[in-house]
């Protein structure tokens, strides 16, 4: 991949995570942890946002920060994993002496909103659960990673393209949260809740929570 950002195959051109290019709009498809809100994407775009259940969202970023940290082959599988290790750097702080490595405790204590409330960062810069869950609402398709078979069947029908679901990769931390974690968890996620909420609201769908963790 050209400097881990563009990919060509089967002739068509594809890009991740670069602004520029995103907004040049001369790719097949792109995609990005960018927020959509300092995008400027051409008009036309054919826009997919997937969301998740905010809590098993953060326990699999948890997971991811603490894989990149720690497995030895992260490097050869994580194209941008200096740019990771630098983003969990938050975890560095030094701990008491008596524990060695930070607790997810510690992690719901240091998380930086941006990162923690990062569904509700992507489509409000004021973290409004009303504002994201309208631009949510107006990508061409808003998917959910509990429904996402159908989901992506819906999408492939309406776009005439033979899409099919594959994964990508997984990690092996496993993490076990105490019930006051998930307590803290569940009260540090209440503005993204709300705007899943409203985002359910605005598809038809009643939210019954979905997401494990």
């Amino acid at each position: 991949m050209a400097d881990r950002q563009e990919a060509e195959g089967n002739g068509l051109r594809f890009v991740r995570g670069n602004p520029r290019l995103i907004e040049a709009g001369d790719y097949f498809y792109a995609n990005s942890h960018q927020p959509a809100h300092q995008l400027r994407l051409p008009p036309g775009t054919y826009t997919i946002t997937i969301l998740r259940d905010p809590a098993a969202r953060v326990v699999s970023y948890y997971r991811y920060l603490l894989w990149a940290r720690r497995d030895s082959r992260a490097r050869e599988r994580e194209p941008f994993i200096d740019e990771v290790i630098a983003e969990s750097s938050f975890l560095d702080r030094r701990l008491s002496l008596r524990r060695r490595q930070a607790t997810f405790r510690d992690f719901l204590d240091r998380v930086p909103d941006r990162h923690l409330l990062a569904q509700l960062q992507m489509f409000s810069s004021r973290l409004d659960p009303a504002e994201a869950a309208a631009n949510a609402l107006a990508c061409s398709a808003t998917c959910f990673t509990e429904t996402y078979p159908a989901d992506l069947a819906r999408v492939a029908a309406e776009l005439r393209l033979d899409l099919r679901e594959m994964r990508e990769r997984s990690f092996g931390e496993r993490v076990a949260l105490t019930d006051d974690e998930r307590e803290r968890l569940r009260e540090r996620l209440a503005p993204e809740y709300a705007m899943i909420e409203r985002v359910r609201e605005g598809l038809g769908a009643a939210y019954h929570g979905g997401g494990r963790c």
